[in-house]
């Protein structure tokens, strides 16, 4: 039975999730942020956090990894086009802990 939870997303999940367009074509990304640092998993915090949101994202530029274990450039996170405003006001305005509307 397939599991129909919507607002997060397993590894490898990213094209069923990634929106497409009228023509049925995959919907172009969006660069979110550029040189995005791995360090500590910056970089995979945030693509949970933005896959807990609703909002399909992945990471490119992964190349140091093979040598140093992280991209020491960093790496571009990229969401789809429709969906970058959405993203961008979620780094801006992070949820934290303990806040009330």
């Amino acid at each position: 039975m397939k599991d129909e939870t919507s607002w997060g997303f397993r590894r490898g999940d990213l094209p069923e999730h990634w929106p497409t367009g009228p023509d049925g074509q995959p919907e172009q990304a969006a660069l979110l942020i550029a040189a995005q640092s791995e360090l500590g998993g910056g970089a995979d915090v945030l693509l949970s956090m933005l896959g807990g949101c609703g909002i399909p994202a992945f990471k490119s530029g992964t190349l140091g990894k093979v040598i140093f274990g992280f991209a020491g450039r960093g790496v571009d996170i990229y969401v789809p086009q429709s969906m970058l405003e959405d993203a961008k006001l979620i780094l801006d305005h992070p949820a934290r802990l303990g806040d009330e509307e």
